[in-house]
């Protein structure tokens, strides 16, 4: 399927469903001009506005973005997502019969880390993690048989596929971060490990909110802090360090089921608290948490509510820096960049598009929102810098 752009996939469902501009906009809330900008691609709306379309068009979010198909991309990252969904497929009972020698739990665990390493920090973090999901998941799931269970089998599955969660989300499979998800949360409760299973219900908590679930994810966080409240008074930083991520999913949900305020206060409040109990240092189970992931999740609570002004005053006081994970100071990057846009300061947007692109090339290959935006700075950039605008669009495969 030819990638289709935002106004485009509008205009289509719209019309599925013969329903008139009018309707559309009035019950979205927004203006024909509006409509008519994104339609023309010469306005990329923003996560609020793609959620109100298609609510009123009867479509998930993600189908307004071009979610990508699980087949192969012939571009210059070719992930190979259908290995990681046939080994996903393959279950225990199937993995028992495959040839190969099944690596040491010890090993298996050292490349599970170096995965998680690559997808953290590595600019090619893409093709370095999906080179290595197919055939770590199936030997997971044979050792889980072989080790009889055991705690540390049970322990790096979970961690293994709250890690795969976060790649394919990234690659627009929403569906099958649900499937990885539960099965990270089902292998934690076996280890019986408090941390561990709060780490799986994070992880559950961000696939439900992706699959346009809030109201779950909502749910699910308040009762993974709840679950971890009794151990807060001697509770080491990695006992914070979970709770606080556990704090910003349920901001997150908040703000997705119309609570605004609660969201900002959680932040103010409990987060910024457990913050300044973990430092800006650790980083436990991948969650990144500390002052600087509040401060971005400040940023994004703002932008979503519509205050771009507030969002980009609380933008100038974040230090991506002061964070090792790529895909944090990328997500923060591209949420500037819409703040930008939504001040029509498209000279802004291409700046921190580009300080993205310099991180990490390779999340402009997936990330169908950041495309569009690329696609609408090519039609109105000034002359001043309308080459470089090209040029940045041949580069991420968006002109010839």
């Amino acid at each position: 399927m030819p990638e289709v752009p935002i106004g485009g996939l509008v205009r289509l469902y719209r019309i599925q469903r013969r329903m008139s501009t009018v309707s559309l906009v009035t019950r979205a809330g927004i203006t024909v001009r509006y409509l008519e900008m994104i339609k023309a691609d010469s306005k990329t709306p923003s996560v609020p506005v793609l959620r109100k379309l298609a609510k009123v068009l009867g479509v998930r979010t993600s189908a307004l973005v071009g979610e990508p198909p699980s087949e192969d991309y012939e571009g210059p990252v070719n992930p190979r997502l259908a290995e990681v969904e046939r080994a996903l497929c393959t279950y225990r009972s199937l993995a028992l019969t495959d040839p190969r020698q099944l690596p040491s739990l010890e090993e298996l665990g050292e490349q599970i880390s170096a995965a998680k390493q690559a997808w953290y920090t590595s600019p090619s973090k893409y093709s370095d993690a999906l080179r290595v999901l197919p055939d770590l998941i199936v030997h997971s799931e044979r050792a889980v048989y072989e080790y009889n269970r055991s705690v540390q089998a049970c322990r790096q599955i979970s961690e293994l596929y709250q890690l795969a969660r976060t790649v394919v989300n990234h690659l627009g499979r929403v569906d099958l971060g649900a499937v990885v998800a539960d099965r990270a949360m089902r292998y934690a409760e076996e280890t019986e490990d408090p941390l561990l299973i709060a780490a799986a219900t994070w992880s559950l908590g961000h696939a439900l909110r992706s699959d346009d679930m809030p109201a779950q994810s909502l749910e699910v966080a308040v009762k993974g802090r709840e679950a971890l409240e009794p151990l807060l008074p001697d509770g080491s930083p990695e006992l914070f360090s979970l709770y606080g991520g556990l704090l910003l999913v349920e901001v997150m949900g908040s703000l997705r089921t119309g609570d605004p305020w609660r969201a900002r206060e959680l932040l103010r409040e409990p987060a910024h608290q457990a913050a300044l109990r973990v430092g800006e240092g650790p980083n436990y189970h991948q969650m990144m948490f500390g002052p600087t992931n509040v401060g971005i999740h400040m940023v994004a609570v703002e932008y979503e509510c519509g205050e771009f002004s507030e969002a980009l005053r609380l933008a100038d006081d974040v230090d991506i820096s002061q964070i090792p994970s790529l895909e944090r100071k990328t997500a923060h990057l591209y949420q500037v960049a819409r703040c930008y846009g939504c001040r029509n300061n498209d000279a802004a947007v291409f700046v921190h598009l580009k300080m993205a692109e310099q991180l990490c090339p390779q999340g402009f290959q997936h990330n169908q929102v950041v495309r569009s935006m690329v696609s609408t700075l090519v039609k109105r950039a000034k002359p001043s810098y309308a080459p470089d605008v090209r040029a940045f669009a041949a580069r991420i495969g968006l002109l010839d």
